[in-house]
């Protein structure tokens, strides 16, 4: 009798610390993270699970399975809608659920195009009224927040990756710039970080190659024979020899360069200087870092001349670039005198 009493006791504690344990990790999982507010942008179509792991992911809550299962047990996983929040991890997830059940913020839609400069993206940002250009610039060039977002670098030319992006109406240049660079960061993966050894690049390096690529390959498929061609010229120590870095250091776009344009002085002129230049040209979009992260594997060209149909001809000795750039010249000047001809 005193033993079926001992061990009912016995049953009855161990239900009790169980219970209590589980009531003490659901508790847990539903308490503040403690990270500082960050702005999220919930994307159409994402599902509660999806929408949990982002905020998992990024600190603001412990669980994304007990965000996911607050949600349904509340009935309201299917009201979360698209749009940009402001998410605090010193709230509980309970809360945060709630505030994402609130309307999103207003946002402004601006697409920042691939292989855009500061400066130009500073004037798209202020076209679409959410940046004062001259301020974004500024802070693209201040050395704490550089050093803060991790970058070995003197301003983040490069890092501002292009996309689409939701902004509310009262952010600011400091906020729009770290929002960039973070996404550059989700693109540049660890795996991406795992290829530079192989092509005995930094991530800066590979930055600026790939800046390089965006503004001299226009058809999608060239892009890693371009990269493997400017990397094969850095191993013979050649000039890279691109226009679109003299275009940079004149600071304006040209459609042909005279040889006075060849001979700006200028570190990032690759035609007076080898190696690559300082710093990124411009911003490079994902095709153009990872072609430079994993270039043409065996290629024989050094050489390459635009069609001025978005394509280039590929050339292994300078007397076979010779001849192509004579060929098209002669190409155009038909072309021309055809069309002068037609509308006479």
């Amino acid at each position: 009798m005193n033993g079926n009493v001992n061990r009912i006791g016995a049953i009855a504690l161990i239900i009790v610390i169980t219970v209590g344990a589980a009531a003490a990790y659901l508790r847990h999982l539903d308490s503040p993270t403690g990270s500082s507010p960050k702005q999220v942008r919930v994307s159409d179509g994402m599902s509660t699970r999806a929408i949990g792991v982002q905020l998992e992911i990024m600190g603001i809550i412990h669980s994304a399975r007990w965000f996911e299962f607050s949600a349904r047990l509340r009935g309201v996983a299917s009201r979360l809608e698209a749009g940009n929040y402001t998410l605090d991890g010193s709230q509980s997830t309970r809360r945060i659920l709630e505030n994402l059940l609130d309307a999103p913020l207003e946002l402004v839609r601006v697409t920042i195009p691939e292989g855009l400069t500061r400066q130009q993206t500073a004037a798209l940002l202020a076209t679409a009224d959410i940046a004062d250009s001259a301020r974004f610039v500024y802070v693209t060039r201040q050395e704490e927040l550089i050093r803060d977002l991790g970058i070995a670098a003197a301003t983040l030319e490069g890092y501002l990756f292009p996309e689409t992006y939701l902004f509310p109406a009262d952010v600011t240049e400091e906020q729009i710039a770290r929002h960039m660079v973070g996404h550059f960061f989700e693109v540049f993966t660890d795996q991406d970080f795992d290829s530079l050894a192989g092509i005995g690049l930094s991530m800066h390096e590979v930055v600026t190659l790939a800046s390089i690529v965006e503004l001299e390959a226009v058809a999608a498929e060239e892009r890693p024979l371009i990269a493997a061609i400017f990397l094969r010229r850095l191993g013979f120590n050649r000039r890279l020899e691109s226009c679109a870095t003299v275009e940079f250091a004149l600071g304006k776009h040209k459609k042909h360069l005279t040889n006075d344009d060849l001979k700006v002085k200028s570190p990032y002129n690759t035609y007076q200087h080898r190696g690559l230049p300082p710093g990124p040209i411009g911003n490079p979009g994902a095709a153009s870092l990872r072609a430079s992260l994993h270039p043409v594997a065996d290629t024989e060209f050094l050489y390459f001349v635009a069609r001025g149909d978005g394509t280039h001809i590929f050339n292994r000795t300078n007397a076979e670039h010779i001849v192509a750039k004579r060929a098209i010249r002669r190409q155009a000047r038909a072309a021309a005198i055809s069309s002068s001809a037609g509308l006479n």
